[in-house]
């Protein structure tokens, strides 16, 4: 009887070590499979759907204000290929491919506004150490500009691009070189659609550097400190970029740890000075043994911070998150489970709302098969209703895919009943419904339009 209650206890010790929603979907024949370096893997799974089919370097994702989804993907070959998807991520189109000078490092896509709507594609080559370049496409797709941001002999080894929501939005770019020391950062701003941009300023002393629009003119920005790789600095602009116009600089995270990918979002609820600003981090505890998530949040426009909590599971590592701030919401995506070769690796969605920004939603496992775990550049990305990612591969990331955090809406709805075009249709979650508004079961919804949200109660 002892015997068998000490084997109990290790199963459930066991079980408890391999973490929830941590499973990959395996064929019965695995072992018969081509490598997937050889074969890039097609869709066979349920609910993941396939973007793209091919080997990735790096990918980036936006969305517009009718709810459009972009992409910019970077292959090998150095092909540029533009998808889209104006259903939600339920069917995916590409409009263009672009062949570019050289591969790629690193790839973030902008969208314009209004008649602006420009698609704006930076990416980052090896050339000269690391040159910046901006692709800016015309709204229709028709033709682009390939424009020198940070080209040239000075070294450039990451940088991070923002656009603030407004018909005549600015366009920021902060651009570092780690080779450097002292202030090795670098801001500057477009005021004329990418077409020319700013003398330069100085900043700080920066490594893995992120910008977000906040509420009306706030630009955040966040990094790891480049001196000691272990804290989190944190400021922000309270004027489109404007020189001379930043705040003090604040150090969300001192404990001695390691520190990696810091992220920033605001809510876009009002006023705008108390919606809430969310910071999300990857801390290494113990010098890169374990990979944990750490998060903090403000309430009085960045004035001051809470103390960073720990998002993640005991013995699971968490890493690569991606945030994205909308309808008062914040939407979290990161990689959980194992870095290695033989382990499995899942991509974990969560949210938190603004009246609560403290409260994170329980994760959800998104992906059917393994996720990239060795590739920064095509790390998973965060959307309202869902995420982007890659599968797992040893010389690069294997094909892009989007898996949804909950199903489409598919109600019946009353008949006669229309929102209009021009307008966004919400349930009483934040959760934005993406189905036929001409069907819709009865409850309460919440329809957006210009910006305001009217509360709307459907009988049937």
């Amino acid at each position: 009887m002892t015997t068998l209650f000490l084997l109990l206890r290790v199963y459930i010790f066991l079980s408890y070590l391999s973490g929830p929603a941590l499973t990959v979907s395996t064929s019965l024949n695995q072992s018969a499979q081509p490598s997937p370096e050889q074969n890039p893997p097609a869709i066979t799974s349920r609910t993941d759907i396939q973007v793209d089919s091919g080997f990735i370097l790096a990918f980036g994702a936006t969305s517009d204000e009718n709810g459009t989804i972009y992409v910019a993907v970077c292959t090998p070959e150095s092909l540029l290929k533009i998808y889209q998807s104006e259903d939600g991520g339920n069917y995916w189109r590409e409009p263009l491919r672009i062949l570019l000078p050289a591969q790629v490092k690193s790839v973030e896509l902008l969208k314009g506004y209004g008649d602006s709507a420009y698609l704006f594609v930076f990416y980052l080559t090896p050339d000269a150490g690391g040159d910046l370049w901006l692709l800016r496409i015309q709204p229709d797709l028709s033709n682009w500009q390939n424009l020198p941001l940070a080209v040239g002999p000075d070294t450039v080894d990451q940088f991070a691009v923002a656009l603030d929501p407004s018909p005549n939005y600015y366009l920021y770019c902060l651009y570092i070189n780690q080779h450097r020391s002292g202030r090795n950062g670098r801001f500057t701003r477009s005021l004329d659609y990418g077409i020319t941009w700013e003398m330069e300023q100085d900043f700080y002393n920066t490594f893995d550097p992120h910008l977000s629009l906040g509420a009306n003119s706030v630009l955040h920005c966040i990094w790891r400190f480049a001196i000691n790789s272990r804290e989190i600095h944190y400021t922000q602009n309270r004027y489109y970029g404007a020189p001379a116009r930043w705040s003090g600089l604040q150090v969300l995270y001192a404990t001695g740890e390691k520190c990696f990918n810091p992220k920033v979002a605001q809510a876009d609820t009002t006023p705008p000075w108390r919606a809430p600003i969310w910071a999300v981090w990857t801390i290494a505890r113990r010098d890169t043994e374990m990979l944990d998530l750490v998060s903090s949040f403000s309430t009085d426009g960045g004035n001051s911070f809470s103390t960073p909590v720990t998002l993640g599971e005991i013995f699971i590592d968490e890493w690569w998150p991606s945030i994205f701030a909308d309808q008062g919401s914040s939407y979290l995506v990161y990689n959980a489970g194992d870095r290695f070769s033989a382990g499995q690796t899942s991509v974990y969605y969560r949210y938190a709302r603004a009246y609560a920004p403290q409260a994170w939603s329980s994760p959800v496992s998104l992906n059917d098969q393994r996720a990239n775990a060795l590739f920064n550049g095509a790390r998973p990305r965060a959307l309202p209703n869902g995420a982007l990612f890659c599968y797992y591969g040893q010389t690069w990331a294997n094909g892009l895919y989007f898996a949804r955090a909950l199903p489409l809406t598919q109600s019946k709805p009353p008949t006669g009943f229309t929102i209009g075009n021009n307008k966004a249709l919400f349930d009483v979650t934040g959760r934005r419904i993406y189905a036929d508004h001409s069907n819709i079961k009865r409850g309460v919804y919440f329809i957006k339009e210009k910006n305001r949200l009217q509360k709307l109660l459907i009988c049937q």
